[in-house]
């Protein structure tokens, strides 16, 4: 309680002018969340491309967009991703071995 006989509030989200809600804390989580939407976009192309075409680098590299999204944006977005790169890394390396022989097709 001040002198006055008020009450001040300590660190919360209403303006002590106006009464209105101050959304910061709340606006930066927002933003953060957005961040990174690259990541998964390439992370499931790079899956797709290796289930045919080179399956150790595109593979590796979706695992890696994957890993990038579950630190900058959804750990079960960037989980499943992680879980789904490796599959087509090991799918894509198989594809190639039972059609050409090689594993670099």
């Amino acid at each position: 309680m001040s002198e006055g006989g008020t009450f001040e509030a300590v660190n919360t989200n209403v303006c002590q002018n106006c009464g209105k809600l101050t959304l910061h804390h709340h606006e930066k989580h927002d933003v953060n969340k957005k961040q990174g939407i690259i990541f998964p976009i390439l992370g499931w192309l790079f899956f797709m491309i290796s289930l045919v075409f080179i399956p150790i680098l595109f593979g590796a590299a979706a695992f890696l967009m994957g890993f990038f999204t579950f630190h900058d944006r959804s750990k079960s977005h960037g989980l499943i991703l992680m879980i789904f790169a490796s599959a087509g890394l090991i799918l894509g390396s198989l594809f190639s071995f039972m059609v050409s022989g090689t594993m670099f097709l």
